[in-house]
């Protein structure tokens, strides 16, 4: 009985650590309904070719940033995100983060199964506070 206790106690202990520190345990996925969730007849319907077209397309409320050559250079929210801080919106593909953009220009939008956008309460839940433009999440055809 005595080893349960202290294993408990360790637990507990590891825990306060964790939190002491900023770390703490979210849910593997968000709920599949919270955010917005675009579906690939949304998507099929759009025309886009690429997974950076679909998202253009597709994703209300987000402005895409291109460079002058039209490469994807960032996403971010629209209006004030904060006062001292333009915030990008974090992007994965099938749980994967995406920080380089171009990659959205190289794969195909047919592949995408759906988007799901969070924002507010729901990004900083489950994605923490640098998340605080909101998330855009990429489940494709083949990705688990």
């Amino acid at each position: 009985m005595a080893t349960i206790g202290n294993k408990v106690a360790l637990s507990v202990l590891a825990a306060l650590l964790l939190t002491a520190c900023g770390i703490r345990p979210r849910p593997n996925l968000p709920d599949a309904q919270a955010g917005t969730v675009i579906t690939a007849d949304q998507i099929l319907s759009s025309e886009a070719t690429t997974m950076w077209e679909a998202l253009r397309r597709t994703v209300r409320y987000a402005n895409f940033g291109e460079s002058s050559s039209g490469d994807p250079t960032r996403i971010h929210r629209r209006g004030a995100s904060s006062i001292s801080l333009v915030e990008d919106m974090p992007i994965y593909i099938d749980r994967v983060q995406v920080r380089d953009l171009s990659l959205l220009d190289a794969l195909p939008a047919v592949d995408i199964e759906r988007i799901q956008v969070l924002t507010g309460v729901h990004a900083t839940t489950y994605y923490g506070t640098n998340a605080g433009d909101g998330v855009i999440l990429i489940r494709t055809r083949t990705g688990t």
